[in-house]
């Protein structure tokens, strides 16, 4: 015997994943969803054919789509599921993915409905509503196992899929304003921003992860826009959605997949080292192959601002393609992007090794990018002047932005100042290092 779960887009039927006896995973497009114009594939790794594609390819990638950590852990025991039953907690959460995918039951725009926070927890005031929700994800992520919710984030940190309602009660893209409502999408309804409450952990994990987002921005590079929210006792980063979009009819989603995905590899190896290793630098530059040559430049850029912030948790999953409908493939926006610097105890070596040896960011010089440089075919030269560039326009906007992400209520004071001086000293520090000199 074996069995099947149909993956949606929309109310369109993609294709299924089929369970083999023995419990392995294939996958296979309809011929309906081949047929169709506009057609986009769920993965680079499986493009458009008619054929069934192997455990190998379709496992990783479903899994990918999972939390992880004490956040899985959590979330298996609300529903009394294996961990390693990828697509039984599909079936249960994945309603509302990364991407633009539902699977078991499709996503059918006329059932979508969204729930005030208010509401939800039978309180009037919106900042207790997200104080209570913040609280109820401790004890079961993404509300699992609640009527109608089916959302599902990756990673392992403690975070909440919602919808920005307007004053009409309907779903809007933006960060939320005066006179806008957080809402629990219900039903396949699409969620838009992603909210992250503070760590203790990670003190001013919020201040941080926001002034590196306006950062680059600030720069010019393309990056999700994100805010800070005050939630009574704590603030939490709200992240704007870049897998969504407005179109003809409303709120649609795009789909994407992160570099673990567009790699071929589980969620377990989003690191290089390990004991098996994942991805390394150059594969991740070089997954730039499926991109424009201006965004494949925009990756590198990506990879250049993650070693000058020394944001050094910039494993496979912090990079993503967008896969829209009838469209090539585009780099997604940078996104979790955070210095380490204020926070010592944190790992403070880069997630892939830096010209074949594990290395802290600030210790990088000139052969350093040379080498990273080579090992994709680009100029030395044009790398190490765009590296300067950078470190430029860094500490062109610093002040500029410090002062903007400073202004954003509910922001504690101290944090931003801090990330921002750190962030500067380390980049001027590399910056220094150009010069050539001996490898080492």
């Amino acid at each position: 015997m074996t069995s099947q779960v149909a993956v949606w887009f929309d109310a369109l039927h993609v294709g299924d994943v089929v369970v083999a006896p023995d419990g392995a995973l294939t996958f296979v497009y309809s011929e309906k969803w081949l047929a169709t114009n506009g057609a986009f594939p769920l993965s680079t790794t499986l493009p458009l054919a008619r054929t069934h594609y192997p455990p190998e390819v379709i496992s990783p990638w479903l899994a990918n789509l999972l939390p992880e950590e004490e956040q899985l852990r959590l979330l298996t025991l609300t529903l009394g599921l294996d961990q390693a039953d990828t697509l039984a907690l599909l079936q249960e959460i994945g309603g509302d993915t990364a991407g633009a995918l539902s699977f078991g039951a499709p996503s059918e725009r006329a059932a979508w409905t969204y729930t005030p926070l208010t509401a939800f927890y039978g309180v009037d005031d919106p900042v207790v509503a997200l104080d209570r929700h913040f609280d109820d994800l401790q004890r079961r992520p993404f509300l699992a196992g609640e009527d109608g919710v089916r959302l599902s984030l990756a990673g392992g940190q403690k975070k909440s899929a919602l919808a920005v309602l307007n004053s009409r009660g309907e779903p809007v893209l933006r960060l939320p304003t005066d006179g806008d409502v957080l809402a629990i999408p219900r039903n396949g309804a699409p969620s838009t921003v992603i909210l992250k409450p503070d760590n203790p952990n990670l003190p001013g994990i919020v201040e941080n992860e926001t002034y590196c987002l306006h950062l680059a921005r600030a720069i010019g590079l393309t990056s999700a826009q994100a805010s800070i929210l005050s939630v009574g006792r704590r603030n939490a980063i709200c992240v704007l959605r870049y897998d969504r979009r407005i179109g003809r009819n409303g709120l649609q989603r795009v789909h994407q997949e992160d570099f673990a995905q567009a790699n071929g590899v589980p969620p377990g190896k989003k690191y290089e080292r390990g004991t098996v290793a994942g991805p390394n630098l150059a594969s991740l530059l070089t997954t730039g192959r499926h991109l424009s040559a201006a965004d494949a430049l925009s990756l590198l850029d990506y990879v250049i601002f993650n070693i000058l912030i020394a944001n050094t948790d910039a494993h496979a999953k912090n990079y993503s393609l967008l896969l829209p409908v009838g469209a090539a493939p585009r780099l997604a926006p940078l996104y979790d992007v955070s210095t380490v610097l204020p926070w010592p105890n944190v790992v403070q070596y880069f997630a892939q090794n830096l010209a074949g040896k594990k290395r802290k960011p600030g210790d990088i010089d000139a052969r350093h990018w040379d080498r990273i440089a080579e090992s994709v075919g680009y100029r030395p030269a044009d790398v190490r002047a765009r590296v300067t560039e950078l470190v430029d326009r860094l500490v062109a906007h610093r002040v500029a932005t410090e002062k903007t992400v400073s202004a954003l209520s509910g922001h504690t004071s101290g944090y931003v100042e801090q990330a921002a001086r750190e962030i500067e000293e380390n980049a001027l520090r590399i910056s220094g290092r150009l010069r050539p000199s001996k490898m080492v």
